[in-house]
């Protein structure tokens, strides 16, 4: 396995391998112990395709909490693509021969360590950068905007405002709301709200989502939440874990443009 590359985030990861020709989709195909290409709907055995490289993000011990992107080769089948998040979704399936492969692969990977309250905070901002991805994706194949944006108003609405909510009730407090950083992360906020609520000009709102989301991101992840952790209280980390409730992600694939 190569790790010839270093990528701070999810998006940046998954834009450089499609530019580096890992164009396909991989998923698990769990009752026939292969992967599934979503594009061509090819199956791949255990021995028909390799792992080229390993990328990992955020997350402590436990799988469940981090987002992996597996680089995917089969020369058999003239096939270079990604899969995402396989061994955290579907480490307890012991007797299976991908899993087997997929942890094969990830036990060099060293993950960046987040500390444990923040945890699940962290991995709703690896969709946030899966959205930004799913933007770039569908802009670059000239899909409509209006269906671009039906899909970012849908995530926005689910996923990002309650997302925005939590933070700013419970995790922001805990630098203060006077602290330079907060007020810097609040106007993010803001910004982004209107952003998203923009209706005239759809294409370049949706451009600007792309990249000012994925740089609020990164801004939160390598700065605030550093701040955050080094600080928090055991009665701060408390109330965040009794009040932050962990939903699994359900996407909405209605559409989904970006495939």
């Amino acid at each position: 396995m190569k790790q010839p590359y270093n990528y701070d985030t999810v998006s940046e990861a998954l834009n450089d391998l499609a530019k580096r020709g890992f164009t396909h989709d991989f998923n698990i195909h769990e009752e026939a112990d292969c992967l599934i290409c979503t594009n061509t709907m090819t199956q791949l055995s255990p021995e028909e395709f390799e792992i080229v490289e390993t990328y990992r993000f955020e997350g402590d011990t436990d799988p469940a909490d981090e987002m992996i992107i597996f680089a995917i080769s089969s020369r058999k089948h003239n096939l270079k693509g990604t899969l995402l998040n396989g061994y955290g979704i579907y480490a307890d399936s012991s007797n299976s021969k991908i899993v087997e492969k997929l942890v094969e692969n990830t036990a060099a990977v060293k993950p960046i360590k987040r500390a444990t309250f923040l945890i699940p905070i962290s991995r709703e901002h690896h969709h946030g950068l899966l959205l930004c991805w799913k933007i770039k994706t569908g802009l670059s194949k000239s899909i409509s905007p209006l269906r671009i944006k039906a899909y970012a108003d849908w995530f926005f609405k689910s996923h990002l405002l309650p997302h925005f909510e939590l933070e700013e009730k419970l995790v922001f407090p805990i630098l203060g709301k006077d602290h330079p950083l907060i007020i810097k992360a609040l106007d993010d906020h803001k910004k982004l709200t209107a952003l998203f609520n923009d209706s005239t000009e759809v294409e370049k709102a949706l451009k600007e989502i792309m990249t000012n989301l994925e740089s609020h991101i990164r801004f939160e992840e390598r700065v605030v939440f550093n701040q955050i952790q080094a600080i928090a209280s055991p009665e701060n980390i408390q109330k965040i874990e009794e009040l932050h409730a962990t939903e699994k992600f359900i996407d909405n694939t209605t559409d989904p443009f970006w495939n």
